[in-house]
């Protein structure tokens, strides 16, 4: 039973750890892979309007030490109500993507075939992007409806296709493929956005965007440079590799901490016959050889369930496919082999470690004394008999004090275990929970609202006044955000500066609090690390060619506009580059959101309307479903894993007791009785290290959390309250411990062997 359940405790770390590192590697070879096969841009910028090609032919011409390559694509914006699918249009299957019709990119950002080459189509097809096909389960053959202005036209699904660029579901933006004499034919009655996207030389991001900046160019839309991008399509499957590393390493310390009690153990009950073969002659080395061997053995074992296991849990977390990964799947598969292996030789190297303790049995000391540990010169104590707690109870207490470093290691290895469980299902809690998006730059409200520069003219000004006379309208506040330059001590970066009453729909600030008049100013975390400003200093903001300067009153993670912005009740002058004007609404109660998204987007075809908890699903959905099945997989391990580290633990210090328990039997004990002690201990330590794990949870999640959003602009943030699933993951770990060594106690010495 005991080498069984190390064989179970090592290939489970092993395979968890083969299965992390697989994610993880397939994860960054696809991205690269897609990102090289695609020629992904380093620099993209949106506008929106008129655009003149020639200033960008011009910038590009005298930049050549920074710009390699060029182009403009032309985009035409789809309403959702617009596109149907399987009869049904977009918007009643509640997408919250901005749609855009493209053709094929002539020289670089190309989209992908599952071949991995551009894919192009014919007339009356189109090619529908991965977060589509998948959402809509559309395939080839398929057939998907294009109703412009009461003109419907059929398109057959040509592709599947990959974009580097807008194809992750963080990214509210998805492109369609269409032949470009379809592209001209609905151009007519679309309207037209332009994806302006560069190809630079290396390390050329800062230098371009500060000569972009001088230059003057089109910038009434979002940018965001290549890095970004690459991080945004990593995010999802680097999220679930990473938790699944760490799972797998609190397994293998686990398992280590368990090999350490039982290799120690078994050196005690051995050491007599230990002794009688150092007194024939055996050197220690040799001995140590000999025990060392059934170790390797059992790791040798280890590896083959492991690798039994490790595929289909590797495929699970990868969701079974990962987009453009086969040419990396043979490294990928060495590499997962590897961990697979390096898990389990380590318990083996620490098994080699201890058995130098054999040097130190002396033959004599052996064979006169069963046993190699230290004799403490200090007797326990008696029992009092006059105590009003169970003798059963009693006896448990004093098995853990005696032996109080195997106690406080157990108490560890639950602590251990409750948080492996716990913390997966509250970091995944915590991301899907609805006011998780004030940690990440964006108000609560119901509805969200964008009235883009280049829309028609008081577009802005109709939806204000509709929204303030609609009995439907709780309340709502507007912004309106601008391009302007924030003037660091040594570096001078662009970011989108929101205007306007910022109180009405607070965020969560990571440090300070927002600006409550003119002159303050609040920051994203990375503008102002690239500006090197911290809260009370001043900054230097340049806008329309005059400079304003702002006291910075708070700090805040931000995942939009490239994690670089900046909230101010009044810009002076009221002029500088305009971006866009965001309204954020929220409805009386009983009010449909849906239905009143729909009903505003007929009055104001201008604007666009989200509804966050929608765009919060639609956008995050993907990513909480993946971390939903880590942390399942962590927590059924860690459960698995106390269950046989309780029953291995049992029953080794069950043979060390067993004459103590015989004693106890020919005292008139019955074999229910001395279960009781074996419960009452196991109860006592699961017990402690729930607490233990409960802390380390409560403590460490904030900054798990943290140090995974901060990449892309996100920070520390406090975990929501337990609730459902995770209200139970820790006590059943706990549970599971207290079953095991209920297991281990199932067999008791019998009377009748000892008369």
């Amino acid at each position: 039973m005991s080498s069984v359940s190390l064989i179970l405790l090592m290939a489970i770390s092993s395979a968890t750890a083969g299965a992390g590192v697989a994610t993880l590697v397939s994860t960054i070879g696809a991205t690269e892979r897609l990102f090289a096969l695609a020629e992904a841009p380093d620099a993209v910028q949106m506008q929106v309007g008129p655009l003149e090609t020639s200033s960008l032919d011009s910038f590009a011409a005298t930049h050549q030490d920074i710009v390699d390559d060029h182009q403009v694509q032309d985009a035409l914006q789809l309403d959702n109500q617009d596109l149907r699918m399987h009869g049904m249009t977009d918007a009643a299957r509640d997408g919250v993507m901005d749609l855009l019709l493209v053709t094929q990119s002539p020289r670089f950002d190309f989209l992908l075939g599952p071949d991995g080459t551009p894919t192009n189509v014919r007339d009356g097809e189109i090619a529908v992007p991965g977060y589509y096909a998948d959402a809509y389960d559309l395939a080839r053959g398929d057939t998907v409806e294009i109703a412009v202005q009461g003109d419907v036209q059929t398109f057959t699904v040509a592709d599947t296709v990959s974009d580097a660029q807008m194809g992750p579901s963080l990214v509210n933006s998805k492109r369609f493929v269409v032949s470009e004499r379809d592209w001209n034919d609905l151009a007519e009655r679309l309207p037209v956005e332009h994806i302006l996207t560069f190809r630079l030389v290396d390390d050329a991001g800062d230098r371009f965007a500060e000569a972009y900046r001088l230059a003057g160019l089109p910038a009434n839309g979002a940018a965001v440079d290549g890095s970004l991008l690459r991080l945004i399509a990593a995010l999802t499957d680097g999220l679930v590799a990473i938790l699944t590393i760490l799972v797998s390493i609190v397994l293998l310390a686990i398992t280590l901490l368990c090999l350490r009690i039982m290799v120690l153990t078994a050196l005690e009950q051995d050491a007599r016959r230990i002794g009688v073969m150092r007194a024939i002659g055996f050197s220690h080395r040799e001995v140590s050889s000999t025990l060392l061997l059934g170790y390797a053995v059992q790791s040798g074992v280890a590896v083959l369930v492991a690798l039994l296991l490790v595929f289909p849990a590797s495929a699970l977390l990868r969701g079974g496919d990962v987009v453009l990964s086969s040419g990396h799947g043979s490294t990928g598969t060495i590499v997962m082999l590897l961990a697979v292996v390096l898990a389990s030789a380590i318990p083996t190297a620490l098994a080699a470690q201890l058995l130098r303790r054999v040097r130190r049995i002396s033959p004599l000391l052996a064979l006169t004394r069963p046993g190699v540990s230290a004799q403490t010169r200090r007797r326990p104590r008696a029992l009092r008999w006059d105590l009003p707690i169970p003798i059963s109870i009693r006896l448990a207490a004093r098995g853990l004090t005696t032996r109080g470093t195997t106690a406080v290691l157990l108490i560890v290895m639950v602590g251990f275990a409750v948080a492996l469980a716990a913390l997966p299902q509250r970091v995944t809690q915590t991301i899907a929970a609805p006011d998780f998006i004030t940690t990440m730059g964006v108000g609560q409200s119901d509805l969200r609202a964008f009235v883009r520069e280049g829309a028609e003219a008081g577009a802005g000004d109709a939806l204000e006044r509709s929204l303030r006379d609609d009995p439907d309208i709780a309340r709502f506040a507007k912004v309106t955000s601008f391009r302007v330059a924030l003037i660091g001590a040594d570096h001078t970066d662009d970011v989108a500066l929101e205007v306007g009453d910022t109180s009405a729909f607070p965020l969560a600030y990571a440090r300070g609090e927002a600006p409550a008049g003119p002159g303050e100013l609040a920051l994203s975390t990375l503008a102002a690390q690239t500006a090197g400003v911290d809260v009370g200093q001043s900054v230097q903001v340049d806008s329309a060619d005059s400079t304003h300067r702002y006291r910075i009153t708070g700090l805040y993670h931000d995942i939009t506009n490239g994690g670089r912005s900046g909230k101010a009740v009044e810009l002076p002058g009221g002029d500088g580059i305009p971006l866009w004007q965001t309204f954020m609404v929220d409805l009386r109660d009983g009010v449909d959101q849906g239905g009143k998204a729909s009903a505003l987007a007929l009055d104001h075809p201008s604007a666009s309307f989200t509804e966050l908890d929608r765009f919060v699903h639609y956008t995050l959905g993907d990513t909480v479903e993946r971390l939903k099945t880590a942390s399942m997989i962590a927590w059924a391990a860690a459960a698995v894993v106390m269950l046989l580290v309780f029953a291995l633990r049992g029953r080794l210090e069950a043979t060390r007791d067993e004459s103590d328990l015989r004693l106890l039997r020919l005292l008139g004990w019955s074999r229910g009785e001395l279960r009781t002690i074996a419960l009452f201990r196991a109860t006592g330590v699961a017990g402690a290290g729930l607490l233990l794990g409960w802390i380390a949870t409560e403590s460490l999640g904030p900054g798990v959390l943290g140090a995974t959003l901060s990449s892309f602009g996100g920070g520390a943030t406090d975990l929501v309250a337990a609730n459902g699933w995770s209200l139970i993951t820790g006590p059943v770990v706990a549970a599971a411990a207290v079953v095991g060594g209920l297991i281990a106690s199932a067999h008791s010495p019998a009377l009748l062997n000892e008369s």
